[in-house]
This record gives structure tokens, sequence and C-alpha cells, in this order.
């Protein structure tokens, strides 16, 4: 269960608690136009932005967790976590997800990229604090 289901749940909260709220705060600071928490349907799903966000996460959760090895018994991966997030996620979105969805890399990508990349490294340090918290009663086990 710590192996598929914390590390999804953990992902999956992050993006709601961490990831959209850098992107309201990034909001409120001007630096970028959209708010977090977009009702904006997600295409080809229809679901709000938000939620496809969060699903996707609650996967990266569980793939964050395998390769930074996220268990009890280790010291918590503080700096991959940030790294993580700010890189792969990043990364997916801006070579996977968006030409899925019909927009294509091109030209000056930086101020597109840099707001994703700073919301996307807070979502991976989150997942972490949740999934360290999730993890801290197995120790009693």
């Amino acid at each position: 269960m710590q192996k598929v289901i914390l590390p999804s749940v953990s992902g999956f909260l992050a993006a709601l608690f961490f990831r959209e709220s850098a992107l309201a705060l990034l909001h409120a600071a001007g630096v970028i136009d959209p708010a977090g928490f977009s009702t904006v349907p997600f295409l080809p799903l229809g679901i709000p932005e938000f939620i496809a966000n969060a699903l996707w996460s609650a996967i990266f959760g569980i793939l964050m967790a395998w390769l930074l090895r996220v268990s009890p018994e280790h010291r918590a991966p503080w700096i991959g976590s940030l790294v993580f997030g700010g890189i792969v996620l990043t990364a997916v979105g801006a070579f996977v997800i968006d030409p899925a969805r019909g927009i294509w890399p091109n030209g000056n990508m930086l101020p597109r990229l840099a707001p994703n990349f700073i919301a996307n490294a807070i979502w991976g340090w989150g997942a972490l604090v949740f999934m360290r918290a999730f993890m801290a009663g197995s120790d009693a086990e």
C-alpha cells in the first residue's frame, strides 16, 4: 500500500494544496495571468483543468516515490523532490501534454515554463511532505 496508494494520494493532494496555491500566489503577484484552480475544461476529457492536473500528479507521485526511494527508513530527499517536480513535470507538460492538446512548443518558452517550473517544484516538495506525513505512522508497525 505504501508504494502505490500513499504516493498517489500524496501527489493528488499536493497538486491541490501546493501547486494550485503556488499558481494562485504567482497570479496575485502579477507574474502570470491565469490564476490557480482553473475550471477551464481540459481537452479531450472535458473535466476542470485543476482536477486533470491533480490526476496526472497522482501518477507522478508514484514515479517520484519510486525514483527517489521515499520510505520511512530513508532520509527525505527534499532537494530531489524539488528538482523532480520542477524538471520532470514541466517537461512532460510542455512536450507531451500540451502537444496532445494542440499547443506546440515554439519560440521563447521561458515566460511560460518558468512559472510552471516554480509551481511544479513546489508540488514536488509538497508531495514529499504528504508522503512523509502519511508514512510517519508506519514506523510503529
